[in-house]
């Protein structure tokens, strides 16, 4: 699991799951392809984030748990043609760690050139995807979530993009720059 885990979680959006979540989302599917790693990566990096809190492990377990739930007994093609977007709102939050998720989304789509708000829904629709699959490898390997953490720190998350970035309401140190000038001016 944890060598190809990056790998295995792309491949498993197949052609026409990318092909259904493009339809949805009013976007061609090759977009979707290129995208799909970037997601997986910012989902990765979210549970990263996520367990280095202090009950984060905990949360991570209910999280992974309630997305298998949720996916049910759909394959991944059936969840993407009919998964809400907007109940993904409280496992977004869990891995964005507080930051905004429209800011999020907004990082991601000037990152990936696709609208706003189409990576929102994207987002919302993959991220329960994402981690359903990686509760459903978890259990063919037998991890619990101390190996879930441990194959997760084996994948090299710079192939998919700097995705710590993508997390953050601040995108860089430009606009950090740029908040300071306008706290000390008074522009907020």
């Amino acid at each position: 699991m944890a060598t190809d885990m990056l790998t295995n979680l792309a491949n498993s959006f197949g052609g026409p799951v990318l092909a259904d979540l493009g339809a949805r989302l009013g976007l061609p599917a090759p977009a979707v392809k290129a995208a799909t790693p970037m997601v997986i990566g910012l989902v990765l990096a979210g549970v990263k984030r996520l367990a280095a809190q202090p009950g984060g492990k905990e949360q991570l377990g209910a999280l992974l748990q309630g997305s298998s739930e949720r996916m049910g007994a759909r394959d991944l093609d059936g969840f993407v043609k009919e998964a809400d977007p907007a109940k993904s709102t409280d496992l977004l939050n869990a891995l964005t760690g507080g930051n905004s998720i429209d800011q999020v989304a907004a990082n991601f789509a000037g990152k990936s050139g696709l609208d706003p708000q189409a990576v929102g829904k994207m987002l919302g629709i993959m991220a329960p995807a994402v981690m359903s699959q990686v509760a459903g490898m978890a259990k063919e390997q037998n991890l619990d979530v101390d190996g879930v953490m441990r194959a997760i720190d084996s994948v090299d998350l710079g192939a998919a993009g700097n995705m710590d970035y993508l997390l953050d309401n601040v995108p860089g140190i430009s606009d950090d720059i740029k908040r300071g000038f306008d706290q000390l001016f008074g522009r907020s």
